[in-house]
């Protein structure tokens, strides 16, 4: 269940409540905006109040996110043929993970419209088909970034050291690279 709120100088703040939330959580997400989730059993007040005394920290990554807006140029992407950018996805997930000795249960490739690709907990992993327009060191970034997934559940600081095990140092670099190219609508 959610609702919005509007609050002074930061917009609509949407409320989630949760079943699964074991605490009260904000996410500030560019295209989605700020996000409230709210546990079970807590009080609108004291959701409230976590709130207020987190403006502050809500409006500094505004900010940095209306910077990066402004200092990114996007990049176009080209056409591909989903036919061969699947081979080709497939095929390069299995040589880097043969390669770096990984593994994992299955792969599907979708043409998603939020992101590059995912590694479930069954260590399932998606990649999107318009990563055959990126250039070769971002494909790679992405798939090795999923593949790490398998090992490492979580963006902890031993999910990046081992990520920058494999890409070569700067994985977070590449992360930001990465945001400069636009999923197409």
């Amino acid at each position: 269940m959610s609702t919005t709120c509007e609050v002074p100088d930061v917009g609509p703040v949407v409320l989630a409540i949760s079943k699964r939330a074991k605490h009260l959580r904000i996410t500030v997400r560019p295209d989605r905006g700020v996000r409230l989730t709210i546990p079970r059993g807590v009080s609108l007040k004291k959701a409230q109040q976590f709130l207020d005394s987190r403006i502050p920290w809500i409006k500094k990554h505004m900010r940095r996110f209306e910077e990066l807006q402004d200092n990114c140029e996007r990049v176009p992407l080209p056409k591909i043929s989903r036919t061969r950018a699947r081979a080709a996805l497939i095929e390069r997930l299995e040589g880097l993970a043969e390669l770096h000795d990984f593994t994992f249960n299955k792969v599907s490739i979708r043409n998603q419209k939020t992101k590059w690709g995912s590694c479930s907990a069954k260590n399932n992993i998606s990649l999107n088909v318009n990563l055959t327009r990126l250039p070769a060191e971002l494909t790679d970034y992405v798939i090795l970034h999923e593949l790490v997934h398998t090992r490492i559940k979580n963006h902890s600081s031993k999910f990046w050291t081992e990520l920058d095990a494999y890409v070569g140092g700067g994985a977070r670099a590449l992360s930001q690279v990465l945001r400069s190219y636009t999923l197409p609508m």
